[in-house]
This record gives structure tokens, sequence and C-alpha cells, in this order.
């Protein structure tokens, strides 16, 4: 009978300890929570991150879509005047000679022949115009998904649309088989292109609607970069640094030439599209370069135009952490 109740008053010192361990651990949870509660609710100073993208309405570019591929079809059956037709072999012969890398004196030549062939097509009106255009750009997004298929521009790609190839390969949105831009993208470059070509940027019966050149610059801005020159700059100073201090040094000077960048883009938006949020995102992108006075003075005129609205309360946490940063604690 000894040893049982040895075990049984050992089993009794067991439970006993197990039962304060337990009350040990109900007693934090008060503390724990406590502990979670303030950190949440605490005044956070966040940095920003993303700046913002124009939305556009799906079902308008559809319709866009639908009327650009219907006057193609429209324009095939019924072939258009003599002179747009000649401003249309004007243009191919100029880009062609472009893309081969002709000198200046055939490039003006060419330049001087679409010139003199724009002013005896205006003349039809912009209806006829916008008619080219489409039928330009139809075949244009038939050679650039051959493009994707085979890495190598068509004849035909370089007639539409001259050195758009190695412009796309230029700012790193043409790797030699994908194009960073896809067809929504991709419609909208190419009125864009054909438009300032001709000089007819100020004519608003040509101009892309507001949602295409929105869907324009949301890739703008989603596929931001330093211009090629400054990116071979930068590889170079890369391939020679010695140290971590200078590759993160070399980091820096790439994301505030991003930053750059985007900002211009940003301006640029602004005049068109009055509904994007500009002061909210030149805040971000002057905290993204480093330029904390500029990105406190933004975030301060977005708020004082817009004390509410879902941007509100970001731009309150993000104002007070430029100021922060534009001032440390010594």
């Amino acid at each position: 009978m000894l040893p049982s109740r040895h075990v049984g008053a050992g089993a009794v010192v067991r439970s006993r300890q197990r039962e304060l361990r337990d009350a040990a651990w109900l007693a934090l949870i008060p503390f724990g929570m406590a502990l979670v509660f303030g950190l949440l609710l605490a005044p956070r100073k966040p940095a920003p991150e993303s700046v913002p993208l124009p939305v556009a309405d799906v079902r308008a570019l559809l319709r866009t879509r639908d009327a650009d591929d219907r006057l193609a079809e429209t324009t095939r059956a019924a072939p258009l005047p003599g002179a747009v037709r000649a401003l249309g072999s004007a243009m191919r012969a100029f880009h062609t000679l472009e893309a081969h890398g002709a000198g200046p004196a055939p490039l003006g030549a060419a330049r001087h022949d679409v010139d003199a062939a724009l002013a005896d097509a205006l003349t039809t009106g912009a209806d006829k115009l916008a008619s080219l255009r489409a039928v330009q750009l139809a075949a244009f997004l038939d050679e650039a998904r051959g493009l994707e298929s085979t890495g190598e521009p068509s004849d035909e790609l370089l007639a539409l649309a001259g050195s758009f190839v190695s412009t796309m390969t230029a700012e790193g949105w043409f790797d030699g088989r994908r194009l960073a831009p896809r067809e929504p993208e991709l419609r909208v470059m190419f009125k864009e292109m054909w438009n300032a070509f001709l000089g007819l940027e100020m004519r608003a019966d040509l101009q892309p609607t507001l949602d295409e050149q929105r869907v324009l610059y949301a890739f703008y801005l989603s596929h931001a970069h330093p211009a090629r020159s400054m990116r071979d700059a930068l590889a170079a100073a890369r391939r020679a640094a010695q140290d971590d201090k200078s590759r993160l040094a070399l980091d820096e000077a790439e994301r505030a030439a991003t930053e750059a960048r985007r900002l211009e883009r940003v301006a640029r938006l602004a005049a068109i599209d009055p509904a994007y949020p500009a002061l909210y995102a030149r805040g971000v992108l002057s905290w993204r370069r480093g330029d904390y006075g500029a990105a406190a003075i933004a975030f301060d005129g977005w708020l004082r135009d817009h004390p509410d609205g879902p941007l509100a309360l970001r731009a309150q946490n993000y104002l007070r952490a430029s100021l922060d940063a534009e001032r440390p604690e010594r």
C-alpha cells in the first residue's frame, strides 16, 4: 500500500502544477490582448508604396474597339479616295526607310511626300483619315501578333509602324519575343503614333477617347523605368561597383530616375483626366524618389481639396510620414 500512496501523492502534485501553469497563461491573456490592440490602435505613419493607376470603363473600351473594327471592315469594302490612299502609301514609304536606317536626304524627301499627300487628304474630311487609320490599325495589330510568334518584325510591320519595334526594345517593352503592351494598349499607342506622325494631335475628331488614354497611362505608370541611356549607365556602374554601399547608391539612383519618369506621366495624365488623383500620386512618387518636402506639399494639397474620401486617411498618414522624414530626429 505504501507505493500506492506515494504514486497518488505525485499525481496530485503534478495536477496542481498543471493548474498553476494554466492559471499563469490565463493571466497573460488580458496583457497580450491589450498589447495587440495597442499596436493596432496606435497611430501609424506608413511609407507610401504604390501610385494609383487610372481606371478605364471596360464597356466604353469595347465599344470603341468594335467601332474601329467595323470602320476597318467598311473601308476595305469601299475604296478610299485617291488622295487618302496616296497618303497611306507615302506613310508606308517613309516608315520603311526609317526602319532601315535611311539617311537624312531620303528621309527628308519621303517626309516631303507625306506632308504633300496629307494636305490633299485633309480636303476629303477627317472621317476619311479615320478610315485610313482604322485599316492600318487592324493590320498593325495582326503584325504585332506575328512579331510575338517569330521575334522578328515583318516588312509589313515596318511599313506600318517604322521604328516601333526598336522603340519598344529601347524602352524595355520588347524582349525579342513578347511585347509588354497588350492589345488594348497597342491600339492606343498606334493611334497616338499615327496622329503625332501627321501632326494631328490637336484634332479632337481623331483623338483617342479618355478611357483609351487611361488604359495607356495605366501601362506607362506600371511599366516605368529609366530611359535607355540611364539604364546603360547604371548597368556599367554596377559592373564597376566594389562594395554594397555603392550598389545601394545605384539602386537609389535608379529608383529616383524611375519615379521622375512616372512624375512626367502623371503631369500629362492630369491635363487630360480631371478624375485622376494627380496630387496624391505626386506625393507618392515624390516620397519614393526621396523628395519628402515635395511629398508633404502634394499630400497637403490633396487633403485641402479632398478632406474626405477613400484616399483621405492614407494621405493624412503619408503627410505625417513625409514631415517626419523631412525633419528626422537628431
